[in-house]
């Protein structure tokens, strides 16, 4: 079978890229394809002159030469290189997430989380969650856990309290002392939770922390593998997908909110709802153990969601 012509998008982020390539990798799964990447360099001068093209290309004839089955990219800044290469050279350009107002109908199919609250339609596909290039390996060990902590995404929103935190942490691994129990911060993890953290795990012999900064790519994908229960602060939405499609069972560290409403607290209580994830403090009182594993693959329903639109031949 012929290869598929993939052109994907990349905009330097961990997490976009993560989306991407789930895709990629599960479409590769079910057909041949033949990937090229693109780096698309963030500046604002570029996206003005994107931008430009993108509006002069609006009133020029397509001259499409050449030939492309498919455009993938996540992130804004991908867009506008997206729909340029399409107009140019043909194919179907797809986004892992929801592209500006202006641009939406000019996509034909975005991969919609459900906290986004956008309307399913012609060219929008609602996941739970966003795809990713996790899943489970089926090899989790029961007596390992894994902390992820967060920080602050939106200072208008959220408000976040090291102390509160780290208690709660110290109270999951005293609750849970059989297990050897890995932490983990992110780039947006305060430096005196960092500290708070560090020096617990210094004193535990069953605790290990690790800087998101001394951490390899890949490394959290082997831990989330070998790990049996996840715990993760509610502003981590991607880490909480990602422990989901590992096939963890999964606990949500709550982070005080100003406001009620915005995505994440959607996030939150679908999950909760859905009895995918615990809250700590319904876990913490006994009310509610953590969910058993109910493994996510939307990377895997993305790349058939493609195939079944545009090549439905190539499905198995």
């Amino acid at each position: 079978m012929t290869p598929l012509k993939v052109v994907a998008y990349f905009d330097g982020r961990i997490g976009h890229e993560k989306q991407t390539n789930g895709v990629l990798s599960a479409l590769s799964q079910r057909t041949p394809i033949d990937i090229e990447m693109r780096n698309v360099v963030p500046s604002l001068q570029s996206a003005i002159a994107q931008w430009g093209r993108y509006l002069s290309a609006a009133v020029i004839p397509d001259t499409k030469s050449g030939h492309i089955d498919l455009i993938v990219g996540t992130g804004s800044r991908v867009h506008i290189p997206m729909l340029l290469l399409k107009k140019r050279h043909g194919g179907k350009a797809v986004t892992c997430m929801t592209p500006d107002a202006l641009l939406r109908n000019q996509m034909d199919l975005c991969f919609v989380p459900i906290h986004d609250q956008v309307r399913e339609g012609r060219n929008i596909f609602i996941t739970i969650g966003p795809p990713g290039i996790t899943t489970d390996r089926g090899m989790h060990e029961m007596d390992r856990g894994l902390i992820l902590i967060g920080g602050i995404v939106n200072k208008k929103s959220r408000t976040w309290h090291s102390e509160t935190a780290f208690s709660q942490v110290r109270t999951v691994i005293k609750k849970d002392s059989l297990k050897k129990w890995t932490i983990t911060s992110s780039p947006r993890t305060p430096h005196e939770m960092c500290a708070l953290l560090e020096q617990f795990a210094s004193e535990k012999e069953n605790v290990e922390f690790f800087s998101s900064r001394e951490t390899p790519r890949g490394w959290i994908e082997d831990v989330y593998a070998r790990s049996e229960s996840v715990w993760v602060t509610a502003d981590s939405m991607s880490m909480l997908y990602e422990a989901l499609s590992a096939g963890c069972r999964v606990g949500i560290f709550p982070m005080p909110r100003k406001k009620k409403g915005g995505k994440f607290h959607r996030n939150e209580h679908y999950l909760i709802a859905h009895n995918m994830v615990t809250s700590y403090e319904a876990w913490v009182s006994g009310e509610r153990a953590l969910p058993p594993p109910k493994p996510l693959n939307e990377a895997a329903r993305c790349a058939e969601e493609i195939l079944k639109r545009w090549w439905p031949e190539r499905l198995t």
